[in-house]
C-alpha cells in the first residue's frame, strides 16, 4: 500500500523537556565533566536529559501501520526481479552427482520427470525412425545438432524407446568427468546412459570411446552423448559415431504437450481453446524454428494462467523480454524517449499508482535529455495534445489495476497502480538497461537518488529493492554513488532506504553477503556519526536473511547502549520490523524482556521503547473480519505464553517513569480500537488482568481506564470491572 508523505525528522532535543519537539539529528557533544561529591556529601542525583531525550523515538515514526505497508511494498517489489518460470521454466535437467559418502558421483539416474516429459510433449523430429533404428544397432551414439534443437530430449526418448520405458535403468552421466575415467562398476546390466554435452574438451578421444564401448558391450548397456553443432569433433572415431537430428515439424504440439503435462488434459484445454491463445501459438511456432521456444511459449503461458493474468498478453510480454537479443528489439521499438522512460520507471516502480510512475518517468527523461532535445520532447506550435496513457500500456505490455493509497493520517483512498504483465518483467527491463546504455548509467543512478528521496514512502522502499537488484551487478559503484550518501543523510527516512537497498542486494546476491556486512561493521563503529550507525541498525534484514530473528536480535544489542537518539529510534523500528516479520514466534518478546530487565540502563529504556513503538505501530486484520486488532495484543490472545510475554512487558513500561506517560498513550489506543468490537474487548480485558499482578500496577491500570471512559467507555468499564473484581 502506497503512503502519502511523513512529517521530517526531528533533531535531538537541547532541553531537558520530554515532551518538547527535537528538531534534525546532530552529532552527539561531549559530556560535561561531572565532579565527584566530597567525602560525606550526598551524591548528586544522576541527571535524566539523556533518557528523556531518547523517550522521544516515540513521536518520530509516522502513524500505525506504516511499518507494516513498508514490509509488504519491499516484499512486492522483490518478487519482481525474482527468477521467472514454473517447473519446465527453468533447466530441470541439472542432475545431482553427490554420492551418499558426500563425494560427487560419476553417474545419477534420470528424474521420473525427464521421462514423463518426453513421454507426454516429445514430438519426434523428421527421419526419427530412420535414427531410432541406427542407434539400435550402436552401443554409443552421438547426436550433434544446433543449441535449442532437442537433442537432449532426442537423446532420452531414444533411449526410452530401446529400454522400453523402464525409467529404473535411465541415468545421466556427470558432464565434467571424462568417459575412460568410468569403469564397470558405474555400470548397470542393460541399462541406457546419457552423457550431456560433456563439458572437458578431452572427453571424447578415441581411446575414451573404445573403452568405453567395450564396457557397454559387457553390461549390454547405451550410451547416447549430446554434443553442440557448434562443437568441432576432431577425433575419427568420434567422427563415426555422429547423428544428425531432422527438423520438427509443428512445434506447437509441444508447447500443447508441455501444458498437458503441467495442467491436466481437462485445463490445458480450456486454456488453448482461448481464441488469443491459438494465435499466440501460431504466431511464435507456427514456422521452422529451435524447439526450445516451444518450452518457454508453454512456460509463460503455464505463468499466466497460475496467477490469473490474461494469457496470450502475458506471455507475449514476456517472451519480447525473455532473452537479450529479444529485450534490444523491444527497447529499441519503443519510439520515444519519453516511452523508453517510461520502460524504465514501470521497471523501478512497479505496483505504483500510474500517475506517481509517469512523473518519475519524466524526472528520468529529463536527467537523460541531451543538449539537443529529441523530436517528442517538442510540439509544434498550437499542436494538439495527444493522450499517451493507452498507447503507453499497450506498448509496454503492462496494465493499470486499482490500489489504495495510504494517506498522511491513516485513511486510505483509491487508486490505479500499473504493473507489467509479465510478473518479472522488472528485472529483465532494469537489467537490460543498466548492462547496454553505458552513457546514461551515471544519470540513472543520479534519478534512483531522487527517487530515494521522494515523498511517499512506497516510491523509496521500491526504489531501495530496485538500488539492490543494481548493487548485486555492481555494489562497489552503486554503493559510493547511491547507497552511501542515503546513510549519511540526517533524514531517517534516506538511511531506511540505504539499509533496504544492502538487504535487496544479499537477497539478489548472497555472494555479497560478506562484503556488505563488513560495510555495516564499518558504519557501526563508535568511532562514525550517529547517521552511519543508524544506518546499520536499520539493517537487520542483513543479518536475518543469514541467520534468523536470534542474529538480527544480536545485531540489533549491540546499538542499544548508544548515545545518540537517532540510533536509538533505528533499533526501536528495526525491532518493530523484525516483530512484524516474526510475527508469533518468541525470540522478539523474550530477547526484549532480557533488554528490559538487565543490568545497563540504556539498553533497558531501548528495550522499552522498542516495545512501545511496536504496540503503537503494528496492526493485524484477519480474513473476513471488517476491523482491525492491535497486532501485539492479537498475539498475546492466541497463545498463552505469548499473552505472558507482552504482559509482563506492560507492566515493565507501565511502571518505567520515563515512558510511562507514552505507555499509557499507546494502551489508550487499544482500548479506543477495542471498544466497539467484543472480540477484541475480552482479549483486551483478558490482558489488563494478566498484567495487573501487583497493588501499584493495578492503580495505575485503573487510573488509566478511568481517563478512557469518554473516549472508550466500554473499554473502560469492562477493564474497571474486571481490576474491581480482582
Amino acid at each position: 500500500m502506497n503512503e502519502q508523505p511523513a512529517p521530517p525528522e526531528a533533531k535531538e532535543p537541547k532541553a531537558k523537556d520530554p515532551k518538547a519537539k527535537a528538531p534534525k539529528p546532530e552529532e552527539p557533544k561531549p559530556k560535561a565533566k561531572v565532579e565527584e561529591p566530597k567525602a560525606g556529601e550526598p551524591k548528586a542525583e544522576e541527571p535524566k536529559e539523556k533518557e528523556e531525550s531518547r523517550a522521544h523515538v516515540l513521536n518520530e515514526r509516522g502513524q500505525r501501520g506504516t511499518i507494516q505497508d513498508r514490509i509488504g511494498t519491499e516484499r512486492d517489489a522483490l518478487s519482481g526481479y525474482a527468477p521467472g518460470g514454473t517447473a519446465i521454466g527453468r533447466d530441470q535437467h541439472n542432475h545431482y552427482y553427490g554420492g551418499p559418502d558426500g563425494r560427487r558421483a560419476r553417474i545419477a539416474p534420470l528424474r521420473r520427470r525427464d521421462v514423463e516429459e518426453i513421454e507426454r510433449a516429445f514430438v519426434a523430429p523428421e527421419d526419427f525412425d530412420e535414427l531410432l533404428q541406427l542407434t539400435r544397432d550402436r552401443r554409443i551414439v552421438i547426436l550433434q545438432a544446433d543449441r535449442g534443437s532437442g537433442r537432449y530430449a532426442a537423446a532420452r526418448r531414444l533411449l526410452c524407446l530401446l529400454l522400453a520405458g523402464d525409467e529404473r535403468r535411465l541415468f545421466g552421466v556427470d558432464p565434467s568427468v571424462r568417459l575412460d575415467e568410468l569403469t564397470a562398476d558405474d555400470l548397470t546390466e542393460g541399462a541406457g546412459y546419457v552423457y550431456r554435452d560433456p563439458a572437458r574438451p578431452d572427453a571424447l578421444t578415441g581411446f575414451a570411446l573404445d573403452k568405453i564401448s567395450g564396457l557397454l558391450e559387457d553390461a549390454k548397456a547405451r550410451l547416447v552423448i549430446t554434443v553442440d553443432a557448434a562443437r568441432p569433433l576432431t577425433d575419427d572415431r568420434a567422427v563415426e559415431l555422429v547423428l544428425r537430428l531432422g527438423r520438427v515439424q509443428d512445434r506447437r504440439e509441444i508447447a500443447r504437450g508441455l501444458l498437458a503435462l503441467e495442467l491436466g488434459d481437462a485445463r490445458a484445454g480450456v486454456v488453448l481453446a482461448e481464441p488469443d491463445v491459438a494465435a499466440l501459438l501460431d504466431a511464435q511456432l507456427g514456422q521452422d524454428g529451435p524447439p526450445r521456444h516451444a518450452r518457454a511459449v508453454a512456460v509463460e503461458l503455464l505463468n499466466a494462467h497460475r496467477q490469473a493474468l490474461p494469457l496470450a498478453r502475458t506471455a507475449e510480454q514476456a517472451l519480447r523480454l525473455r532473452d537479450d537479443e529479444q529485450r534490444t528489439q523491444w527497447f529499441e521499438s519503443l519510439e520515444t524517449l519519453s516511452l523508453q522512460c517510461m520502460a524504465v520507471a514501470t521497471a523501478v516502480l512497479s505496483g505504483e499508482p500510474y500517475e506517481t510512475v509517469a512523473l518519475a518517468a519524466m524526472q528520468l527523461k529529463n536527467e537523460l535529455e541531451t543538449g539537443d532535445p529529441h523530436a517528442d520532447s517538442l510540439r509544434r506550435l498550437d499542436a494538439p495534445l495527444t493522450p499517451t496513457r493507452r498507447k503507453w500500456l499497450s506498448r509496454l505490455g503492462a496494465e493499470t489495476a486499482p490500489s489504495k493509497v495510504r494517506l498522511r493520517f491513516g485513511a486510505t483512498a483509491p487508486s490505479e497502480a500499473i504493473r507489467y504483465l509479465d510478473p518479472y518483467a522488472q528485472g529483465k527491463v532494469l537489467g537490460y538497461f543498466w548492462r547496454e546504455f553505458d552513457e546514461q548509467r551515471p544519470r540513472l543512478l543520479g534519478w534512483l537518488r531522487w527517487c530515494a528521496e521522494h515523498p511517499l514512502e512506497s516510491v523509496r522502499t521500491r526504489t531501495a529493492v530496485a538500488t539492490g537488484f543494481l548493487a548485486a551487478r555492481a555494489f562497489d559503484l552503486v554503493r559510493a554513488l547511491v547507497i552511501e550518501p542515503m546513510a549519511f543523510s540526517e533524514d531517517h527516512r534516506h538511511r531506511t532506504v540505504a539499509a533496504a537497498a544492502l538487504h535487496a542486494t544479499v537477497t539478489q546476491r548472497p555472494a555479497l553477503r560478506e562484503p556488505v556486512r563488513e560495510l555495516l561493521r564499518s558504519w557501526g563503529e563508535p568511532a562514525e556519526t550517529p547517521w552511519l550507525r543508524g544506518t546499520a541498525a536499520r539493517a537487520w534484514q542483513v543479518e536475518y536473511a543469514d541467520g534468523g530473528a536470534a542474529a538480527a536480535l544480536d545485531w540489533l544489542e549491540d546499538y542499544t547502549g548508544d548515545d545518540s537518539f537517532l540510533v536509538t529510534a533505528a533499533v526501536c523500528e528495526s525491532v518493530t520490523e523484525l516483530w512484524e516479520t516474526e510475527w508469533d514466534r518468541e525470540r522478539t518478546p523474550a530477547r526484549l524482556l532480557e533488554w528490559t530487565s538487565g543490568r545497563d540502563e540504556d539498553r533497558r529504556l531501548t528495550g522499552r521503547l522498542a516495545f512501545l513503538m511496536a504496540a503503537a505501530q503494528l496492526v493485524r486484520r484477519m480474513p473476513g473480519d471488517d476491523f482491525d486488532w492491535p497486532g501485539l495484543l492479537h498475539i498475546a490472545a492466541m497463545d498463552d505464553a505469548r499473552m505472558r510475554d507482552v504482559a509482563a512487558l506492560w507492566r515493565v513500561v507501565l511502571n518505567d517513569s520515563i515512558v510511562q506517560e507514552p505507555a499509557q498513550d499507546v494502551l489508550r489506543e487499544w482500548a479506543c480500537t477495542a471498544d466497539d468490537v467484543p472480540l477484541v474487548r475480552r482479549s483486551f480485558v483478558r490482558l489488563t488482568r494478566a498484567v495487573a499482578t501487583d497493588g501499584v500496577t493495578t492503580g495505575r491500570l485503573r487510573f488509566a481506564a478511568r481517563g478512557w471512559a469518554e473516549a472508550a467507555p466500554k473499554s473502560s468499564a469492562d477493564v474497571l470491572t474486571a481490576l474491581n473484581g480482582r
